[in-house]
């Protein structure tokens, strides 16, 4: 691809990208725009593989990837590592050629995502006929967990032990939002609540996730410590099954609390 970027562009992009969680609403704007500018001439083949618009790709990759707006709002991290100055400043893209090099990275986490975010389709717009449908047959309920040395009735009781523990704001949020067709989705959950900062707390609970996240990453959510380390399920594709079966159950606990 060609180099889209003047050097007066160049120059301005790393000045904002050293400061990226810190910019002004005009300042997201240019940085919006320089990268916009950049990956216009940018078409890694994945675009194809995950059959999405292209437009809406990047607006996610600058959204998630450049300006951080998705970063916890109390501590000012991103949920990586801190890294030392020198290595972050080493790091800022000064050409349309390095913003495609992470453009192409985000959608490669993308498509790696993919199938595990099929499989676990959690959130705001999931109820409990798609979870149904994704189960399959009901009566087969007590095999898939009788896999994992559990029963219905064991789940269930865990699932009530986990959302009496759960801070209020949490505790809202998975009871009107979870499986369950809540008027706005989560975001009306919140605003009837005034729950603040309503989705970075959804995702660090499990309710929403991150569009390249792992599996690995899911288990970092408080729904997936219960699940591996209350439970012992350990999140992966051939357990799936079983996961959905307990989703199932969290969000029946859920409606009755």
């Amino acid at each position: 691809m060609q180099d889209t970027l003047s050097s007066a562009d160049s120059a301005e992009l790393v000045r904002l990208w050293r400061r990226r969680q810190t910019l002004s609403p005009g300042e997201m704007g240019r940085m919006y725009g320089i990268v916009g500018e950049a990956l216009r001439g940018c078409h890694p083949p994945e675009l194809k593989v995950l059959g999405e618009g292209r437009q809406e790709l990047v607006a996610q990759f600058i959204y998630v990837k450049v300006l951080r707006l998705d970063a916890d709002p109390d501590d000012g991290s991103d949920g990586e590592a801190p890294q030392p100055r020198e290595r972050a400043q080493h790091s800022a893209p000064s050409s349309a050629f390095a913003l495609c090099a992470y453009f192409r990275r985000y959608l490669i986490d993308c498509t790696r995502a993919s199938a595990f975010r099929r499989k676990l389709s959690i959130g705001d717009e999931v109820t409990d006929g798609q979870l149904e449908a994704q189960l399959g047959a009901h009566e087969d309920a007590e095999s898939r967990l009788a896999e994992h040395g559990l029963s219905s009735a064991a789940v269930h009781a865990a699932a009530r032990a986990f959302i009496a523990a759960l801070d209020e704001p949490e505790r809202l949020l998975l009871c009107e939002g979870f499986g369950q067709e809540a008027p706005g989705g989560l975001s009306g959950v919140a605003a009837r609540h005034a729950i603040a900062s309503y989705h970075y707390r959804a995702g660090r609970l499990g309710l929403v996730h991150k569009r390249e996240a792992l599996p690995t990453d899911y288990a970092r959510t408080q729904i997936g410590r219960w699940l591996q380390e209350t439970l012992g399920i350990a999140i992966v594709p051939d357990h799936m099954a079983a996961i959905l079966e307990v989703f199932k159950i969290l969000g029946a606990e859920a409606s009755y609390s």
